[in-house]
């Protein structure tokens, strides 16, 4: 009996060779034409999400270029790429090219561009909300939204800033529509009440004084700019015409953060109550006045005269302008004054530092004048016997002086000159400012002895120089960088930017400077400066007297208090307004009187 294989049936038949020989099915083919295609396909999108990663990495780094380059490989690779169309229209927006940018994210729209997380448009217009930039930020997230219509944060986020730009109403229907998609939203809530209460005041604030007081604000009405504190603060905040047919420009502070106004923050170091006390003191004289903490170099109060109304520079621009008077130039930082007698604060530091033998200045009889190299050189009045530095600080005797600098050389003189700032200028302020200039070498026996007393046409100073010099002495011979911007925020208090204190110029030792103190104490009390003396408070002062008598003299005074513990230091500059002892003096008394009643000047207390 033959033997049965059930297997035999399952034994796959021998091909023909006829078989073998023939081609793959159009079935098979077309399985590799697939399978190639994915593979195809798989690869140029692995390489375009390769070039995705790599644009956006250059792009957060800044390196636009190569941002660019990126996105056009994918470009090249796949011509109808939406992604790489808006990966262009964010390096545009970041180049600042936002007209481009607004097309290319229009074109990436029509080629069916959807959502991604990798060019989430609602974190880059939130980036730059923190930046301060909102025109970007506007552009940014409008397009956020034609992707993502639903997203509270995107109206959330677009409502502050409309709010930002001044279109309170607009910001505040955003946020009425991000209140309709999530009703709980406390934070939304707030922002709502915030939009309606700007709505209602008519106005944004977006420049202030240390304690929040609005100095600058903004008419959401007609964009119009208004300034509550007006002729005050006008030269340090400036002014700004808004219209474009026959614009006057912009100044001040204005000018200088222009591109921040109106929707960011920005708070000075100034104090209004002490504008206005110094602007009062002042009354209608002609000059400056600048007050300042020694300890820190903030500026917290600072006026010049003549001043301006900043809201009626537009229509009164050729009164302005035409004014021999100049009310729209800041003498404070730009005019120079002959310095005179408050030099003989920095010729006495020299004196003290450089230890001569005063024995060769005093005694010494001052008759009102003397002639050197045949010219007759003045004192203002006759002194008769002076004994010492003291004394003559107390008489302000220019023959004293006259002699000291001669003993001291004009090296000296200039080195000290410069230690206080004089040939410089501090770069911690952002509005301009004038440096002051002091002789040189190669001086005269005249020009020495006035180079001594602080006159002469090769000796000017600026007001804010005065108060910096001044300042030095009440801060132990530390002369700390002046400063009127403390800090700069966005719509939602992110600092963008900020100033501390910092030195400026290390001027003479401790102990000089308390040797300084002493005799500008006894000026106040006993000497020339008596008129500014206030009963409570220890002031340290100098009087200075300059120019000509024609049309009338520059009175200067320059002081801080209490000497044991400065907390003001000033400089007070009546442009032609008499003496310093007669016209300067009882003005500082008069700013002493009133900044004592918003600050201890008396104690270790701080404002009352």
């Amino acid at each position: 009996m033959a033997l049965i294989d059930p297997f035999s049936r399952y034994k796959p038949l021998p091909l023909s060779r006829k078989r073998r020989g023939k081609l793959p099915s159009f079935r098979t083919m077309l399985l590799f034409f697939i399978l190639f295609l994915g593979l195809l396909t798989s690869k140029t999108y692995l390489m375009n999400q390769f070039n995705y990663l790599k644009g956006i990495k250059y792009w957060h780094n800044g390196d636009l270029e190569l941002a660019k380059a990126e996105f056009n490989k994918v470009l090249t690779r796949t011509p109808g790429d939406a992604k790489a169309v808006d990966g262009l229209g964010l390096v545009e927006m970041k180049a600042g090219h936002l007209d481009k940018s607004k097309a290319l994210y229009d074109q990436a729209i029509k080629m069916g561009l959807g959502y991604s997380r990798k060019f989430n448009h609602l974190k880059t217009g939130q980036a730059f909300i923190d930046e301060g930039k909102y025109v970007e930020a506007e552009l940014e997230l409008q397009h956020a939204l034609e992707l993502q219509s639903t997203n509270p944060d995107i109206y959330i986020a677009l409502g502050t800033v409309e709010r930002a730009l001044g279109q309170v109403n607009k910001g505040e229907k955003y946020y009425e529509t991000a209140l309709n998609y999530d009703p709980k939203n406390k934070k939304m809530q707030v922002l709502l009440e915030q939009a309606r209460a700007e709505k209602d005041q008519g106005s944004i604030s977006y420049i202030f004084d240390r304690n929040g007081v609005p100095l600058a604000i903004e008419f959401t009405k007609n964009g119009e700019r208004g300034y509550p504190f007006g002729k005050e603060c006008a030269h340090v905040i400036g002014y700004t015409d808004t219209q474009t047919i026959n614009n006057r420009g912009t100044t001040g502070l204005e000018k200088i953060y222009q591109q921040y106004f109106p929707g960011n923050k920005l708070y000075l170091t100034l104090d209004s109550r002490i504008q206005r006390i110094i602007s009062k003191a002042m009354g209608w004289q002609k000059g400056a006045i600048i007050v300042l903490n020694p300890r820190t170099g903030e500026i917290l109060g600072c006026i010049s005269q003549p001043t301006f109304t900043p809201e009626k520079v537009r229509d009164q621009w050729w009164n302005y302008f035409a004014n021999k008077n100049i009310p729209l130039k800041n003498r404070a930082f730009e005019s120079l004054y002959e310095p005179g007698s408050i030099i003989k604060i920095v010729s006495s530091a020299a004196a003290v530092e450089k230890n001569i033998n005063l024995n060769t200045v005093f005694p010494l009889f001052c008759k009102g004048y003397t002639y050197i190299d045949n010219q007759i050189f003045y004192d203002w009045q006759k002194h008769k016997t002076i004994k010492t530095l003291e004394e003559a600080f107390d008489t302000s005797c220019n023959m004293a002086y006259a002699k000291l600098g001669m003993t001291l050389g004009e090296d000296v003189l200039l080195e000290y000159n410069n230690r206080f700032g004089f040939n410089s200028v501090p770069k911690t302020l952002n509005i301009p400012v004038t440096p002051g200039f002091s002789p040189k070498l190669g001086l005269t026996r005249y020009e020495l002895a006035q180079s001594a007393t602080g006159l002469g046409k090769s000796f000017r100073i600026t007001p804010l120089n005065a108060a910096l010099l001044v300042s030095a002495i009440a801060d132990d011979g530390v002369m700390m960088s002046p400063y009127l911007v403390d800090k700069l925020t966005n719509i939602n208090g992110k600092v963008l930017e900020e100033n501390k204190p910092s030195v400026y110029k290390s001027t003479i030792t401790r102990q000089t400077a308390q040797f300084l103190t002493t005799m500008m104490l006894n000026d106040v009390e006993r000497g020339i400066g008596v008129k500014a003396r206030v009963k409570g408070i220890k002031i340290a002062g100098k009087t200075g007297t300059s120019g000509s008598r024609d049309p009338n003299f520059h009175a200067w005074f320059i002081s801080f208090a209490p000497s044991d513990n400065p907390k003001i230091a000033m400089a007070i500059l009546c442009e032609n307004g008499g003496t310093g002892k007669d016209v300067a003096a009882p003005i500082a008394k008069k700013i002493y009187e009133g900044i004592s009643e918003i600050m201890d000047l008396t104690t270790e207390g701080g404002k009352k």
